[in-house]
């Protein structure tokens, strides 16, 4: 009689253990503390939304500062001389969030979008831009979030269908 309510309980104590498991393995990106300025969902394996149907993971500022940076200097057509932009590297963000798809869809605050070939990402160093001139951008100066191409570095680059993914006010990425 006691052995068939111990074993429940065993049961029961080992599916709860695992399911915790589970979660802490999603969770491996930390949630934000702060305002949420960019989300990313679609084809990705990480997640710090736990309970969402789909993956997404939400990032504050502080979050993207604290990956690894990279300085473009280049010219846009939006900006005067060749300002120095400060971002992480497009790639190492897919990377944050094991995405795997072929392309993604850049969406700024008014909803315009932007496809951009993964190819491209890994072929030049693309960022996603949080200061110019070592000054955080508000939403008014193409902030807080660009997409920069280095279009000086490399100026195949300088073409309509880059120059048109050089989304600003981005607030959120789709994998797909």
């Amino acid at each position: 009689m006691f052995i068939r309510p111990m074993r429940t309980l065993v049961s029961s104590y080992l599916i709860c253990l695992f399911v915790s498991l589970t979660f802490v393995a999603q969770a491996d990106i930390q949630r934000p503390s702060e305002r949420v300025i960019l989300s990313i969902s679609g084809l990705i394996e990480e997640t710090n939304m736990l309970g969402s149907p789909d993956p997404v993971v939400e990032f504050d500022m502080a979050m993207l500062q604290e990956l690894p940076s990279q300085h473009i200097t280049t010219y846009t057509s939006w900006t005067n001389g060749t300002p120095v932009f400060k971002g992480v590297l497009l790639t190492d963000l897919l990377d944050k969030v094991k995405a795997q798809g072929q392309k993604i869809r850049v969406t700024a605050l008014n909803m315009y979008s932007a496809d951009i070939d993964v190819k491209t990402l890994e072929q030049f160093p693309i960022i996603l831009a949080y200061a110019m001139d070592g000054e955080a951008m508000s939403i008014r100066d193409k902030g807080p979030l660009w997409v920069i191409y280095p279009v000086k570095e490399f100026p195949e680059l300088d073409q309509p269908k880059h120059v048109s993914s050089m989304v600003w006010q981005v607030s959120s990425i789709v994998v797909f």
